[in-house]
């Protein structure tokens, strides 16, 4: 399940730490606590699913994110 954006995209030096608690982008303008997809990726791991990144600088950024069906 893709989910896409058109931003500024993560420079390739953030791209490991954007899912660390508390980390913020340096020198960007939006407020927060750097909490959001920290907790997304511990939810979507510990119901055995993954979170990626892929972004392009001046692009945007795409997260997809896996979670397994029960049946």
């Amino acid at each position: 399940m893709p989910i896409k954006d058109n931003g500024q995209g993560i420079s390739p030096q953030y791209k490991d730490k954007i899912f660390d608690r508390y980390f913020r982008i340096p020198g960007t303008a939006k407020t927060g606590t750097g909490l959001g997809l920290s907790i997304s990726k511990e939810f979507i791991e510990a119901q055995g699913g993954r979170i990626a990144v892929e972004s392009d600088l001046g692009k945007g950024s795409t997260f997809s994110v896996e979670l397994n069906a029960v049946v």
